[in-house]
């Protein structure tokens, strides 16, 4: 199986913890198992609301300097990935291919030119907010406000550049704000579906037609919260209810994995990146191999090929 990976917190969760990558307590740990053939993983930079300003970026400057640590501590497991082409020759040698990006846009301290450093990075994707409000807006604890004049300013010039917009915690007239005011296709990197399990993070299902109709892609978040309405019951099963509602909705080349692994409390079954076969065979099962391979891989796969 092939598995491409649109968030993980790994890194952010790693440095706090004192850890390699190779810490089994992780729930992406190396070696991979050996089921998963191709492995493209997109290691988020998180930065949490009670960091500002210049703070904040030289928070962004840490994290980054321990992924870059990860990367030559563990040459043999993984490497950064800046272009597709990368992609194919990390991911030919058996590696698992990294791509960077940034879980919260308060990163760069309301500065537009630290865009241009994050991109030399290699940071491919950004997430504009978390939960709460930072320079470009606010996060899904405040529905109803809107992206600030300097996030219409930063998504513009993401679009320009070619850095993914990630949707993915922005509040809904955010959502409405980016979608007014660039034309590219974006990303929700780890949201599910609001009619299926009502949490404020997930989208309504015209936010998704709409990023479907502009060819952008949506991560299943494996997160109890965001799957069912009672996540003690959550099960591999809700994420089977999120896909059928995605593919109805006509989502069969935008659907993705967005596991969130390392941030938050996972589905049992696939507590661990090692236990994703699990789903795998699960979502082969109810959707056919055309559709499991399109959704763990090809989907997220195509959309970064145009633009990276």
């Amino acid at each position: 199986m092939d598995f491409f990976d649109l968030h993980c917190d790994t890194i952010t969760t790693a440095m706090h913890q004192s850890v390699g990558l190779d810490c089994d307590y992780l729930d992406i740990s190396f070696p991979k198992n050996e089921k998963i053939k191709r492995h493209c993983q997109c290691f988020a930079i998180f930065c949490p609301d009670v960091i500002s300003g210049e703070d904040a970026f030289n928070y962004y400057a840490m994290s980054k300097h321990f992924f870059d640590a990860q990367l030559a501590e563990f040459p043999q497991y993984f490497e950064q990935a800046k272009t597709i082409s990368d992609v194919d020759r990390v991911t030919e040698s058996g590696k698992t291919a990294a791509i960077l990006t940034v879980e919260g846009g308060r990163v760069l301290g309301g500065k537009i030119e630290r865009l241009e450093k994050l991109y030399n990075d290699g940071v491919r994707m950004m997430t504009l907010t978390w939960n709460g409000e930072n320079e470009i807006g606010k996060g899904s604890t405040d529905q109803n406000f809107g992206l600030k004049p300097f996030g219409i300013e930063v998504i513009k010039e993401m679009e320009n550049m070619g850095m993914v917009i990630d949707v993915s915690h922005l509040s809904d007239a955010g959502l409405s704000d980016v979608l007014k005011n660039v034309d590219c296709a974006v990303a929700a990197s780890h949201s599910n579906l609001r009619e299926i399990c009502g949490h404020r993070r997930n989208l309504t299902d015209e936010y998704f037609k709409e990023m479907v109709r502009r060819e952008g892609i949506v991560g299943i978040n494996f997160y109890k919260a965001f799957l069912n309405n009672d996540e003690e019951n959550a099960s591999l099963s809700d994420i089977i209810k999120h896909i059928e509602r995605m593919l109805l909705l006509g989502g069969e080349n935008a659907v993705c994995m967005g596991s969130d692994y390392d941030g938050c409390d996972v589905v049992n079954g696939i507590r661990k990146m090692k236990d994703i076969p699990n789903l795998y065979d699960l979502v082969e099962t109810e959707f056919g191999k055309e559709l499991v391979e399109k959704i763990f891989w090809k989907n997220a796969y195509n959309f970064f090929a145009k633009r990276i």
